[in-house]
Formats: structure tokens, C-alpha cells, sequence
């Protein structure tokens, strides 16, 4: 019944395309006959136009086929039951304005139905008037219901959460006085919230630790955008809801409060569907564990609670009339004058910002320049306040004093070649590349992405191009929204386009004084969603750009007459053509093609096809086979650049070369998407060869156009059927990364593993700093120097223990965290935690040993960073001599200078600095000269062959230099690692202060460190 529908669809959409293009064709032929009489070159403009339109109208065609229908679960044992479902109109429930139900607990809903089979009956009220009827047996299920003790006595809780949500402080924007960081201006202040709800509790905590008196005003029968009204006429004060609620003009967040788990609850008088639900919210987990996180991402994201001004920056708006934007001219789509005026997306980016922030209206004035350069002197020199559009690294910013804030706009970035010289130009050494003069933005890309290529300027653009035409240069650079503004220029160049791979972000830039400015201009781009902008590109990028007469008759004068002929003979045929075939037997083959085959390519389409693999499964299990799936690396690129016809031809060489290997019975195929390709073929031993073979096949259909494929395979295993299979070819796919290497993943479940382990590691990073799953171990440091040798420092080390998995080594998540920039936050939770026992062993037993924390890099680079480790020494009262801190040596390898300044900083306000891991990274002896540092700590690597005093290997030549080099530094040496007597007496002897290592003590908990070395 399915594929009838659909095939009677596509008929009739292909009857409209079929009558609209004879149509059409009738009128271009009279047209075409009426220009030829009068031997008008204008004609050919119409033409094209006509062209463009035509192929416009027939994409929408082919896109049809590309429609997907999810395939449902399989329902458990709660099949036909009535579930009573509380609904409220709040971020986790909505009904749009089409009144169709949405959201995230509603979309949850739907997905457990098709494991349980329930039909759902909903009754409306407020979330607290529900939670009472769901106590009450009166109904269910309810959504969004946190845990407490007190309730699980009446209602039952499920295994598994819906997810973590966050509590918040709410006040009219209008509201001044009580947008302040000091806490104490709630004091005795009335505070809505629901009656009964986990965030009223933990309000009540929050007020008891702050000390505030607060009014509780209970909400019992009114929404949420009805609290929030309170705030408008005065009745309460501050609204406390989730982080998802608020309205943009209406009220703002101050400060977070709390946060919990939160479930679905059940009824205690239905355990039944309790199982149910249990059931159905594992078997979501275990297929998907990234489901409730997509479902977070795809709701709740989009929920903005507001972005307001603080007063400072509301009292520099008054003090500064207007901002002066300074742009670079005749940058289109991004910026460019017309009639005097400033066009383009920034034109309207302005526009839209001037009051898009809490209602404050702010007067932009924009100001042309030639260049970016040009635009940054004047940016200097005063006479404006911010210069679109910067593309700037960190340290670029720093060097030219400026700030740069969230980026506005990106592009893609291609590079222009000669054709036919393409394929090598990222490979090849002593790239040479030629820029546009003033335009900083690519000097920073190409020094960012190709720092080998050796950069040249030219004044003009067609200087550029004829730079790399005539082998002066090897390529240039084009942004992927400037491609059709110069398009002719390029043609004219015989020049083709090569995609990067990367991408170029375009922020406003200011002066490193004015932060204000800075941080309104920042609060403007965030609050700006990224559809906006990209609407507003969207809009002056589909422009067509003015041709002259002349100029056209300049590039085509050899084949107007000859296209003209050749045209006009060759519509009259089709159209005779068309007018003569026999239309039900086209209709009749467009419904066998709309319901089985690709119409492109000839492979099935997705449903015919997975129908047709399962079948094959079903009839035959054991028969191995492999599931693979392919993707045209930015396929809708390729079409925007070349035009559906070159894409069409490149999918069908790629479906043809799929149906060769099939061929025989080996397998089926079929096209999901635009550029999606799916095949269920026999195992396989060798998919390099195989994936080698596609490239090699789109390589032969694009020869001056590079396009790569992306192929992940899930190879046959027992048991798992072709959806299965399908499921992770398609996250092998995904992995692969988009650069011109490792194309090709094949799924294996240690891949599997561990990609859910760390994501389940990065997940419970903030509930373990909050319950202190962290510990810290203290790694005593021994002064060999006196004899016995005594604790004379230690370090500060972390373990993991985790609630459910138990200990986890700091290799599984030290470089977790480094890698996806959440060290600091372990970091600074272990700064803290260190300060704390010095503080404590201090007070106890007046005795204090110095301790060493690491800062990491991205610890140096937080602007932050004094601010935090000073409060913490002042919160403790410890001194700052008793908290060394340790910087690995690699961490000097980028922003030299900057790591220079902050550890000179830190060493003149009296902390002690420690270089750790000396020798293995990039310090020079010159290098070495210009650190503020006190401490070397020499790595282990060094020490770990040594075998005492009659060794005279490398290490021993090598430690005995780093020690010679720290003495006349007048250094302390700390050496690590240190296993053996004979390790400690040789780097006794030759002179190194402390020793760390297993040989006097292995890394301790605290309360086993303070027995050994405070008490002693």
C-alpha cells in the first residue's frame, strides 16, 4: 500500500514536470525563431536563463527519491495497554503553532511506545497539579519529575533517567538591582517557584548556605510563562525554574542554584507499565547511548533564556552614540558599497543587532576601506571602533592588540590551480601561493593551515590569477561564497577550484582597550542565531552578477552563431520528440521506477531495499555478508559549483561501478540520499581495494575536479540483521575524518566500547567534581642530601573513583580530558582540594610541606587563571610558597612568550615554579636562561636504565649534564621515577636535591601521606 501511494505521487509529480517542460519548450522555439530573424546576440542571454530555470525545476524532481521513512521496534509485552499521560505546556511539552504536540518528553514518549505498544491518553494542567494526580493514581506517567526520598514513598521511578537539568534564578531584565554577583541583595526577597518541585528544595538549601532570607511564593495552578509574568507587574521578585525556561525581553538568568537527574515517574498503582518502561528505556540506551543527549541537543539548545547588558555596558551605550564598523569594500556577499551605502550580509547583520539584545537600541555607522589592512590602521589610529571581517589566530590577535570576538560568519575555503595540476598542489613541497595585497585574512589561513607554502602578494585580483596561469605560482585563494563573483575571472585564467578541506570564520575586531565594546559586541553575535546569518549570506550570495554586453560577446564571440543554430535545431527535435511518445507507457515506467528503482543511478530505492536485504537474511542467515555505505565527500558543494548535471553524471559513474561488483547475485544496492550509497554485498577480505576502486572510478568521471569518498563497513557477524549492520557502517562512516586521509573505518566493537566510554567518562565529569569522585594522592619528594633522607615537598596527583565503575586510571582520562579542553576543570577542583590539606595539616599540626599542582596548557592560557589560584590561596589563608606550580616542558612549544609572561607573573608574587619532564620536550639551553623558574624535575625516562655507579650509557652522560646545567643555574633537581637503591645513591652522588619515586614511597591518599609525613 506504502510504495502504491508513493508511486502515484511521483506520477503526478512527474505529469507537472512533463507538462511544464513541453510548455516550456513550445514557447522557447517561437522565441528562438522570431530572435534568429533578427540576428540578436541578446537572445543568448535568454537562453541561458531559460537553461537555468529548466535544470532548477527538474533537481526538484530527482530530490524526491531521496526521501527516508524510519522502520519501527519491535513492541514488548505492553502492547495494547492505556497509558494516562500528564501533558503541560512548558520547553519539555509544547504544541506549536500549528498545534501540533513537540518537544523533548513528548518526542521521548513516541520512541518508548514503539518498544511498549501503549496508546497514550493525555490530560492537561500544570506540572505541579499533575504530579498531585500522578500521586494521586489519577493519571500514569508524567515527564521531568526529579528524585527525592519523600516521593518515592507514592510514586515509582524507572532505572534510567531522561537526563541532568539545571535550576536557575530568574529577574525582569528591568530589574537592576538584583543583577549582581554579591548574593546578599536577595536577601528577604519573594521567589516563585512550584509548589512540591526538587527546585523548590534546593532553593531552600541554596538560600541556607548564602544565608538569604527567602519569601517563598508557591506555584500551584498556573504555567510557566504565567510565573514569569509575576515578574512584570512586581508580585514576586525572581522566578526559579529549569535552564530552559525564559522569554528574551522578559526575564534573565542571574545565577545557577543546582542541578538533578530527572525521570519519568509512574504511578504507584501501575508497576506494570513501570516494567514496561524500564524495558524500553534500556534497550533505547543500549542501541543508542547518545540518544537522550541528541534529543537535549535538538530541544533544549534552542531555548534561549536571554543575553541583557550589565550596566556598565548599558552606561557606555549612552556615553557613545554610535559604533563605527569599518569593512572591507567590494567583498561580496559579505560587504560592499553600493550607491554609497553599505550592502551585503553585514548590512543586515547591523541592521538586525541594532536591537536584537534585551530591546537596547544600538546606532551602527559603517565605513568603507580598500583592504582589511587598511581597515585595522584606521582601527588604530581611533577613527573607528571595530573592523569586519577579521580572521585572526589568538596570538595574531595579541600581536595586533586586538580582541577578536565569536566568529559572525564562516566560509569554505578553496584553493584556485592550474588545470590539470590540481591533484598535487597539498602534497607538494615549496607550495607557492599568491595572495591579494592588505588581505590579512588569508595571509592568517594559509599561516594557520599550510604554514609550509611560500606566500606571495599581487595588487589585483587578476594579477593574482594570472600569477598562477602563467606558473609564477602554483595556486591562490577563493572563499566558497565569492566563487560566483568570480567565476569569470577565473574561467578567463583557465583556473580550477580545489576544496581545502577548511574553513575561514570571519569575527569583528577591537581595540584590546575598549572591553566593553568588546563584550557587547560579543553578547550581539551570540545572541544572533546561526540560520539568521546564514539567511542573510544566502540572500546576497544567489545575486547574479551584471555581465555586460560586450564582455559577453568578449569570451563567446567564436561559438554565438554556432550555439545559437545548434540550439534551436536541437529543441525543435526533442520537442517533436516528446510530443510523439506514447505517455501511459511513461507514466507506467515512472511508477515501476518511483517505487522500486533509483530513477538516476538504477540501483532500488531505500525501502525496495531494505526490504529485499532482509528478505535475503531471513531466507538465508548464515550467509555472510557485509553491509557498506558510501558518502560523496560535500557532495552539495560539487553541485553548487558545476551544476546538477556534472553531479548526476558523477553519481551515475559511481552507481555503475556499484552494480559491476554486485553483478552475478553478489549483492544489492541502493542510493538513500543525494550522495548516500548503501550495498549488502558478499564478505570481503580486501575493502581497501574495494574502496581504491570507487575512487578510481570518480577520479576517471572528474578529471580536473577533485571529489573523495567516505566508506565505512560493518563486516557479516552472527546474528545481526541487515538494519543492524547498516547501523554501524553508518557510524563507521561517520568517523571517518574529512581531510584527505583515512577515508576508509571499519566498525569493530572495541571501536564501539570505547566511544561510549569516554563519552560516558565526559558525562559524568561534573556529577563526580560535585561528589567528589576525585581524590587526590600525594607523591612524597625525599632530600637525599641529609642523611636518612626526610619528605621535603610531595605532588599532587589524581585518582578516579568512580560510582559505578570503580577506580579508573589517570591514563583512561587525563588525556580525555585534554583532548576535549575539560582538564581545567579537573585541574582547578585538584588546586583546590591540595590548598585545602595544606591548609588543614597547617592548622592541625603547624607543620606545612609545599605541594606541586600541574597547570596544564590550556590552564596558562585562561585568562583567569591568576584570578583562580589567588583566590584559592587567599580562601585556604595558605602561604603562596607552599603551593608550587608545575609546567610540563612541551607546554613551551606554542605561545612561548605568553607562558613566559604568566610564569614570571606567578613567580614575582612569591609561588615557586617547577619544570616538569626536563629533557623530553623543546627547551633549549638559551631557552632555559629566560625561565623564572626554581625546580627542574628531571623525567623518568632518563633514570629508569640507569644501574648504578660503573653505568656509562647515554642516560647517565645525560643526567649528569642536566645536573651540571641546574647547579650553575642554581636550580633544585628533582629526578622521578626513581625505582632502585642503586638509581638514589647514584643521583645522590652527583649532587640531585630530591628524589620521587617507588622507591621511598608510591603516590598516597591523603589520610595515609598526613600519617607519614605530617605526623612525623
Amino acid at each position: 500500500m506504502y510504495c502504491f501511494c508513493y508511486g502515484d505521487w511521483m506520477i503526478f509529480s512527474f505529469k507537472k514536470a512533463h507538462n511544464r517542460i513541453v510548455k516550456n519548450f513550445s514557447k522557447r522555439v517561437l522565441s528562438l525563431l522570431v530572435l534568429m530573424c533578427v540576428l540578436s546576440f541578446a537572445s543568448l542571454y535568454s537562453i541561458q536563463s531559460s537553461a537555468m530555470m529548466d535544470d532548477g525545476e527538474q533537481s526538484i524532481g530527482i530530490g524526491v527519491n531521496a526521501t527516508r521513512t524510519p522502520t519501527a521496534a519491535t513492541p514488548s509485552s505492553g502492547e495494547g495497554k492505556v497509558v494516562r499521560v500528564g501533558w503541560y505546556e512548558a520547553s519539555y511539552n509544547y504544541t506549536d503553532k500549528f498545534g501540533r504536540k513537540t518537544g523533548i518528553a513528548y518526542e521521548y514518549q513516541q520512541k518508548i511506545v514503539t518498544y511498549t505498544g501503549w496508546t497514550y491518553e493525555y490530560v492537561e494542567g500544570t506540572w505541579p497539579e499533575l504530579l498531585q494526580m500522578l500521586m494521586n493514581g489519577d493519571i500514569d506517567l508524567l515527564s521531568d519529575v526529579s528524585f527525592t526520598a519523600e516521593r518515592a514513598e507514592s510514586i515509582l521511578y524507572p532505572s534510567l533517567p531522561m537526563g541532568t537539568e539545571s535550576y536557575y534564578i530568574y529577574v525582569s531584565p528591568n530589574n537592576t538591582e538584583l543583577m549582581s554577583d554579591d548574593v546578599s541583595v536577595f536577601n528577604n526577597k519573594k521567589f516563585a517557584v512550584n509548589q512540591g518541585s526538587i527546585q523548590e528544595e534546593i532553593l531552600k538549601d541554596w538560600a541556607r548556605t548564602n544565608g538569604i532570607t527567602a519569601n517563598i511564593v508557591e506555584i500551584i495552578d498556573q504555567s510557566n510563562d504565567e510565573s514569569i509574568d509575576l515578574l512584570q507587574t512586581g508580585d514576586v521578585d525572581v522566578f526559579v525554574s529549569l535552564d530552559t525556561y525564559g522569554r528574551r525581553e522578559e526575564c534573565a538568568p542571574v545565577c545557577k542554584i543546582g542541578s538533578s537527574d530527572y525521570y519519568f515517574a509512574v504511578s504507584a498503582q501501575r508497576p506494570d507499565i513501570l516494567t514496561d518502561l524500564d524495558h524500553a528505556l534500556k534497550t533505547i540506551q543500549n542501541e543508542d547511548p547518545f540518544y537522550n543527549q541528541r534529543l537535549y541537543q535538538k530541544y533544549i539548545w534552542t531555548f534561549s533564556t536571554g543575553i541583557i547588558f550589565t550596566k556598565e555596558e548599558r552606561q557606555w551605550l549612552e556615553n557613545n552614540s554610535t559604533i563605527k564598523v569599518g569593512y572591507r569594500d567590494n567583498y561580496e556577499p559579505f560587504c560592499f558599497e553600493d550607491d554609497g551605502y553599505i550592502s551585503g550580509a553585514l548590512k543586515d547583520f547591523l541592521e538586525y543587532a541594532s536591537a536584537c539584545v534585551d530591546g537596547t537600541v544600538i546606532n551602527y555607522e559603517a565605513v568603507a576601506f580598500g583592504t582589511t589592512e587598511e581597515a585595522i590602521a584606521a582601527l588604530d589610529a581611533g577613527e573607528i571602533d571595530a573592523v569586519f571581517p577579521v580572521n585572526m589566530s589568538a596570538y595574531d590577535s595579541e600581536e595586533g592588540d586586538l580582541f577578536v570576538t565569536t566568529p559572525i560568519m564562516s566560509t569554505e575555503i578553496y584553493a584556485l590551480v592550474r588545470t590539470g595540476e590540481d591533484k598535487a598542489v597539498f602534497d607538494a613541497e615549496g607550495t607557492r601561493v599568491v595572495l591579494l595585497e592588505g588581505n590579512v585574512n588569508f595571509d592568517n589561513f594559509v599561516k594557520d593551515y599550510f604554514p609550509e607554502w611560500e606566500i606571495s602578494w599581487q595588487p589585483t585580483l587578476d594579477k593574482v590569477y594570472a600569477a598562477v596561469e602563467n606558473g609564477t605560482a602554483d595556486c591562490a585563494m577563493v572563499n566558497g561564497y565569492r566563487i560566483n563573483t568570480n567565476d569569470r575571472l577565473r574561467r578567463r585564467h583557465k583556473l580550477s577550484l580545489l576544496d581545502t578541506g577548511e574553513k575561514m570564520e570571519f569575527s569583528f575586531a577591537v581595540r584590546r582597550s575598549d572591553t566593553i565594546l568588546f563584550s557587547i559586541l560579543d553578547k550581539t553575535v551570540s545572541a544572533i542565531e546561526e540560520p539568521v546569518v546564514d539567511a542573510m549570506l544566502s540572500k546576497y550570495t544567489n545575486t547574479t552578477t551584471k555581465v555586460s554586453f560586450s564582455d559577453y560577446l568578449r569570451d563567446n564571440w567564436a561559438v554565438a552563431f554556432a550555439v545559437t543554430t545548434v540550439l534551436v535545431f536541437l529543441m525543435l527535435f526533442l520537442l517533436l520528440t516528446r510530443l510523439k511518445s506514447d505517455k501511459m507507457a511513461q507514466e507506467r515506467q515512472m511508477l515501476i521506477t518511483a517505487t522500486e528503482r533509483d530513477s538516476l543511478t538504477g540501483l532500488y530505492t531505500r525501502n525496495i531495499f531494505f526490504e529485499y536485504s532482509s528478505r535475503m537474511y531471513r531466507e538465508n542467515p548464515s550467509n555472510m555478508m557485509d553491509a557498506i555505505v558510501m558518502n560523496i565527500e560535500q557532495f552539495h558543494v560539487v553541485n553548487a559549483l558545476y551544476g546538477w548535471n556534472f553531479g548526476d553524471t558523477v553519481l551515475k559513474g559511481l552507481g555503475d561501478e556499484i552494480k559491476k561488483i554486485i553483478g552475478g547475485g553478489a549483492g544489492i544496492a541502493c542510493r538513500t540520499t543525494a550522495d548516500r550509497f548503501e550495498i549488502y554485498t558478499k564478505h570481503i577480505d580486501d575493502y581497501q581495494g574495494l574502496f581504491d576502486r570507487f575512487q578510481r572510478r570518480l577520479d576517471e568521471c572528474t578529471e580536473d575536479v577533485n571529489i573523495f569518498l567516505r566508506m565505512g563497513v560493518m563486516p557479516w557477524h552472527d546474528g545481526l540483521e541487515p538494519v543492524q549492520l547498516f547501523d554501524r557502517a553508518r557510524a563507521a562512516c561517520n568517523m571517518t575524518r574529512s581531510g584527505r586521509h583515512s577515508r576508509l573505518v571499519v566498525f569493530n566493537e572495541e571501536m564501539r566500547t570505547k566511544e561510549i566510554l569516554e563519552q560516558r567518562l565526559l558525562n559524568d565529569l561534573k556529577y563526580a567534581i560535585e561528589n567528589k569522585e576525585f581524590l587526590v594522592y600525594f607523591q612524597p619528594k625525599y632530600n637525599v642530601q641529609v642523611d636518612p633522607p626526610v619528605i621535603g615537598s610531595a605532588e599532587a596527583l589524581v585518582r578516579w573513583k568512580h560510582h559505578e565503575l570503580g577506580m579508573i586510571p589517570p591514563g583512561d582520562f587525563i588525556s580525555l580530558f585534554e583532548k576535549s579542553s575539560q582538564i581545567g576543570i579537573l585541574d582547578r577542583y585538584v588546586w583546590a582540594e591540595t590548598a585545602r590539606y595544606i591548609a588543614q595539616w597547617k592548622e592541625k599540626y603547624g607543620k606545612v610541606i609545599p605541594i606541586s599542582v600541574n597547570l596544564s596548557r590550556i590552564d596558562i592560557f585562561d585568562p583567569d587563571l591568576e584570578k583562580t589560584i589567588e583566590g584559592i590561596v587567599e580562601e585556604t589563608g595558605i602561604g603562596r610558597e607552599n603551593l608550587h606550580l608545575e609546567v610540563t616542558e612541551s607546554a613551551y612549544t606554542e605561545g612561548e612568550e605568553q607562558i613566559l609572561e604568566v610564569i614570571r607573573c606567578f613567580r614575582s608574587k612569591g609561588y615557586h615554579i617547577e619544570m616538569d619532564d626536563f629533557g623530553t620536550g623543546y627547551s633549549s639551553l638559551n631557552m632555559l636562561s629566560r625561565m623564572s623558574i626554581d625546580v627542574l624535575k628531571l623525567d623518568r625516562s632518563f633514570i629508569k636504565d640507569i644501574k648504578g655507579e660503573d653505568d656509562d650509557s647515554k642516560d647517565v652522560q645525560m643526567v649528569e649534564l642536566i645536573l651540571d646545567i641546574a647547579r650553575s643555574l642554581k636550580l633544585v633537581v628533582v629526578a622521578e621515577g626513581v625505582e632502585t637503591k642503586e638509581q638514589m645513591e647514584f643521583l645522590k652522588k652527583r649532587g640531585c636535591d630530591l628524589i620521587q619515586g617507588f622507591y621511598f614511597s608510591k603516590p598516597l591518599p591523603a589520610d595515609e601521606f598526613e600519617e607519614k609525613a605530617i605526623k612525623d
